[in-house]
């Protein structure tokens, strides 16, 4: 992932270049994605992405602020093997929405090519109008002038539509010229800008300690406290304007480690041709592999053979993967230690806010669980007839219910029924994102795969992303996407542009609490027992993909940290026995893991994100936690829609106590064992 910081960040935070090499020291917005989905590029798109990223390398990569919450991007399959039932009609209720816009409406960013080059003009142009300010900033009054200069915030507008024009133009084709310039022209103009700022925190931060807390003590700055917070921390370190400045420059080539990963594990590294159990062929592609697994078309055996196959595409270049990965680790714990921190835990988590016990306590939470789990899986062996199950066997369907066809317009409503239980606020908040240009529906060849919604400053609606796939299931996909855009806006209508865009840790929270919520609906409406087991069996799997393979994925990345930190190399040998043994600790003893298994651990591009997968199962327990309140007591609703209004502007900790859950207190945790467990009882018949 690259994270490009907030202009705003920037500016008041230090420099931190575009290409996302230096994390910044503030919350920040994320793009977010789709939790359980893949990525789905088209090798000559991939081709063209590199394309963009070789121009580049010259000048800095071009940044993406986000995430993308799904296994490597990979090429359509060449034939879909899995045949869909003939379409249903859903059940809407009078208000339904009908006739919804489908395609992005991107004249919102900017009018025309022109108004977008004249814009770029500016920013370029005027990104040294912040040298007005230095030697300035000794008080209050000067503090506050530069937080609220119009023409700083223009700029920082500027920045914001062109970020997301850029991402989104990409998304739609990246081989189209336009896109390219476009690209271009934000990192050149976003770079200047940076450049330009880096006196603004050594300056701040030359003050003794006493005087920066009388200045950010004053009534007025209130609105951006918890933005300023790091000014009055004793302890947080930092840089000289000379040393920001060469970080900014060194940034130009600070993901190369993740670009060369992306570039051969996408273009280089050519997929296999798997023979399909009728005698037809095809490319076995990310994608194709997960239809072979969901599908229950396939035997254990020729699941049990893809499976293999996948991992005999990198075990022959498994030193050029460790030494990639090795190269990016090695880059975030220098960057950790040239800021004072003693782990690259503590700098990521304390970059975020976050207490690095959380890290430590979602893993114990994960290890309370598994006993259940190591259950669920062996009553799947029992029930699909199996005498050994792999992991490649746990996603096959406990019964013959398939999934419907189902129109976008069906997936959007019976979404739509199930957030309903938020009130007609966020209801209407969901209509006017959906029925806007801001939602980019149907899948193309040009189109980039998976789902995302991204929003920065505060001047539009948040934008999403999806790739509708003709299937009811898709309305999981809808209701999580949507959760993080309501968020968004509601974050947008009630919090300065300081304090209004949310990060990870949060973000997935809003996600995946409309997906428990669905999930409820789901199962409650089913017209028979067999769908009803189906779906209940799916929210299991969501906690076994989105909590358990996650902090497993992220006790996999502390190994590698905690080896790299104590001046030991990181052995491809060593990582794959590592990662069997983590596969043998989660699935347990009624799974067999194939040694095979062990290079896994290369596909996984989160890695190269720094400490970021286990956000995923801490946003899902403390949803569930959040849920339950709610299922106990109807009144708190209102806190949690309270959550969502209070955007960033509070540490994540303190966010979530809004929605009256504490990511400290061991009873967050037990709440969501207990629902959790009730699951899989319901299913074991318990």
């Amino acid at each position: 992932m690259k994270m490009s910081k907030r202009i705003t960040a920037v500016l008041l935070a230090g420099a931190v270049f575009l290409s996302g090499s230096f994390s910044g020291l503030f919350t920040v917005p994320v793009k977010a994605a789709e939790a359980e989905g893949e990525g789905i590029l088209s090798e000559e798109m991939v081709n063209e992405i590199v394309d963009i990223i070789l121009a580049l390398l010259g000048g800095g990569a071009v940044a993406e602020e986000g995430s993308k919450e799904a296994e490597p991007e990979a090429e359509p399959a060449a034939e879909t093997k899995d045949e869909q039932p003939a379409e249903t009609e859903t059940v809407q209720s009078e208000d339904a929405l009908s006739d919804l816009p489908t395609e992005w409406d991107l004249t919102e960013l900017f009018a025309d090519e022109a108004a977008f080059d004249a814009d770029m003009d500016y920013l370029a142009e005027h990104a040294s109008d912040l040298e007005a300010y230095r030697g300035t900033l000794n008080n209050a009054d000067a503090i506050l002038a530069i937080t609220e200069d119009e023409n700083i915030l223009k700029l920082d507008d500027i920045y914001y539509r062109g970020t997301m024009y850029s991402a989104f133009l990409s998304s739609l084709d990246a081989s189209d010229p336009w896109a390219k310039h476009v690209a271009a022209r934000v990192q050149d103009g976003s770079m200047k800008y940076t450049m330009s700022s880096a006196f603004v925190t050594p300056e701040i931060m030359a003050l003794p300690l006493e005087e920066r807390e009388k200045i950010f003590s004053d009534e007025r700055l209130a609105p951006y406290a918890y933005y300023y917070r790091r000014y009055t921390d004793p302890d947080w370190v930092t840089l000289s304007e000379e040393t920001t400045q060469a970080e900014a420059l060194l940034g130009t080539a600070a993901d190369q480690s993740y670009n060369a990963y992306f570039v051969f594990d996408n273009v280089e590294n050519k997929r296999p041709e798997i023979t399909y159990p009728d005698g037809t062929v095809g490319t076995l592609t990310d994608e194709a592999y997960s239809q072979i697994m969901d599908s229950n078309e396939y035997d254990h055996d020729f699941r049990k053979e893809a499976n293999l196959l996948r991992a005999a595409i990198r075990k022959p270049y498994e030193n050029t993967y460790a030494e990639l990965l090795a190269g990016e680790m090695k880059r975030n714990w220098a960057e950790a230690q040239i800021h004072g921190y003693d782990s690259t835990l503590a700098y990521f988590t304390d970059m975020n806010d976050v207490d690095p016990e959380i890290f430590y306590q979602i893993i114990d939470f994960a290890h309370s669980i598994l006993p259940k789990f190591h259950a669920y899986y062996a009553l799947r062996k029992e029930r699909l007839g199996l005498e050994e199950i792999g992991t490649y066997d746990l996603t096959l369907p406990l019964n013959d219910y398939s999934v419907p066809l189902a129109s976008y317009e069906d997936c959007v409503n019976l979404g739509r029924e199930a957030i309903k239980s938020w009130g007609d606020e966020y209801l209407d908040t969901f209509d006017r994102i959906m029925t806007s240009g801001h939602i980019d529906a149907y899948p193309s060849d040009t189109k980039e795969g998976g789902a995302y919604e991204w929003l920065l400053g505060n001047k539009t609606l948040p934008y999403v992303m999806y790739n509708y796939d003709g299937t009811l299931g898709y309305v999981n996909t809808i209701v999580h996407e949507m959760g993080h855009a309501i968020y968004s806006e509601f974050s947008r209508e009630n919090q300065n542009i300081y304090n209004c865009c949310p990060g990870i840790f949060t973000q997935e929270v809003a996600s995946t609490t409309n997906e428990l919520v669905l999930y409820k609906q789901l199962v409650e409406n089913a017209a028979d027992q067999e769908e009803r087991e189906y779906w209940l069996d799916k929210e299991i799997e969501l906690y076994a993909n989105t909590l358990l393979f996650q902090c497993m994925l992220a006790e996999f990345e502390d190994y590698c940290y905690k080896t790299l930190e104590a001046g030991e190399a990181l052995s491809p040998a060593a990582m794959n026995e590592k990662y069997v043994q983590l596969l043998e600790t989660y699935f347990g003893d009624a799974v067999d893991i194939l040694p095979e298994q062990g290079i896994d651990w290369a596909r996984i591009p989160h890695f190269y994100k720094g400490y970021y997968v286990y956000q995923y199962a801490t946003s899902l327990t403390f949803a569930t936690a959040i849920c339950e309140k709610v299922s106990e007591d109807e009144s708190e609703k209102e806190a949690y829609l309270n959550f969502l209004k209070a955007g960033c502007s509070a540490a994540p900790a303190d966010l979530l106590k809004i929605a009256c859950v504490d990511p400290a207190d061991p009873a967050t945790y037990e709440s969501a064992k207990a629902y959790v467990e009730d699951l899989v009882d319901q299913l074991l018949g318990e």
